[in-house]
């Protein structure tokens, strides 16, 4: 591969884990070009930061630390990343992944031939556990990663972007989509993408340049993939592209090759889609009756037990009497 041109690029992080950010500064700085800097969101408090990541900060001439001062949401924070950004351009990375200087240079080489955004493939790194029963390939999707088998599509944990074309059309990540606090909502990367393309911007994927994401243990077991699941049905509610995106879902989940389990997680994206709706329709109970107020308030805690959350089921007998 020949040596990408040299356009100065500034590396971002958004995360709201600052116990990650120490790490991170070590893994990204020695990757940086002369002409490169180091951006670092952090979606938290101040007083969350720790004081080795802020000296760095401090210190390190080509690193910049932004604080939200409270969780705000990973859109917010890629947002703040286009509006401070001194350079064009603009490679996006998560705090759990694993990029080389091959990835790297060739995201900088798509951008510096034209292409309004670009992306590598993301590939899941297990950390040497063996993949769980209820995981295939067409759930790695659900932990931000692509199957190797499907070709790749430019996503938010390793992408580039030409941020002069964004804010030139008026383009910024949807703040109703992507995680805020311990929800699991998506889709302000993929968006942001359609809508740049949409407008005639070239979008690039190097399906041959390859990034790793560290995969956390947490995230290997079947409610977490559940709860993921549930809120990619409430993101494609979200972004109005409902029946294109269950369609979609049911796609990736099939090509696993296990039919009980793509009905399991489509099961979740429909119950997300479907309470995503209900709740943007109607809000709330105003007007039921007793016995449809304790119906509702059932299917309210059922979704509540799906997605993971505390559930007393002295509820479930309150609303019996």
């Amino acid at each position: 591969m020949s040596a990408a041109p040299e356009i100065p690029i500034t590396l971002a992080i958004c995360s709201n884990r600052p116990e990650r950010f120490a790490a991170v500064v070590a893994r990204i700085s020695p990757l940086l070009g002369s002409q490169d800097f180091l951006l670092i969101i952090a979606d938290t408090r101040a007083d969350q930061i720790p004081e080795q990541v802020i000296r760095t900060a401090t210190f390190e001439s080509r690193a910049r630390l932004l604080c939200n001062g409270q969780n705000l949401g990973l859109a917010h924070s890629r947002n703040k990343a286009l509006k401070e950004t001194t350079t064009r351009h603009l490679i996006f990375l998560d705090d759990d992944i694993r990029p080389t200087a091959q990835a790297l240079q060739g995201l900088r080489g798509a951008l510096a031939a034209g292409a309004g955004i670009a992306g590598t493939r993301i590939d899941a790194d297990l950390q040497g556990r063996p993949a769980p029963w209820f995981l295939t390939p067409g759930q790695l999707h659900y932990l931000g990663s692509h199957d190797p088998a499907q070709p790749a599509s430019i996503w938010g944990g390793s992408f580039g972007i030409d941020v002069e074309q964004a804010l030139m059309l008026g383009i910024s990540f949807d703040e109703n989509l992507g995680r805020v606090g311990d929800d699991l909502a998506s889709a302000e990367d993929t968006t942001f993408v359609r809508a740049l393309t949409a407008q005639g911007v070239r979008g690039e994927i190097l399906h041959h340049v390859h990034t790793r994401h560290l995969i956390d243990p947490s995230r290997l077991t079947l409610a977490y993939l559940l709860r993921r699941a549930f809120w990619q049905g409430r993101s494609e509610v979200r972004r109005h592209d409902t029946r294109h995106g269950i369609s979609k879902e049911w796609q990736r989940n099939r090509s696993g090759g296990r039919l009980a389990l793509a009905v399991l997680y489509m099961a979740s994206v429909l119950s997300g889609a479907c309470w995503e709706a209900v709740a943007r329709c109607g809000r709330g109970r105003v007007g039921l009756s007793g016995r449809a107020s304790a119906r509702w308030t059932r299917l309210h805690l059922a979704v509540r037990y799906l997605t993971d959350e505390e559930v007393s089921a002295d509820v479930f007998r309150r609303n019996d009497q």
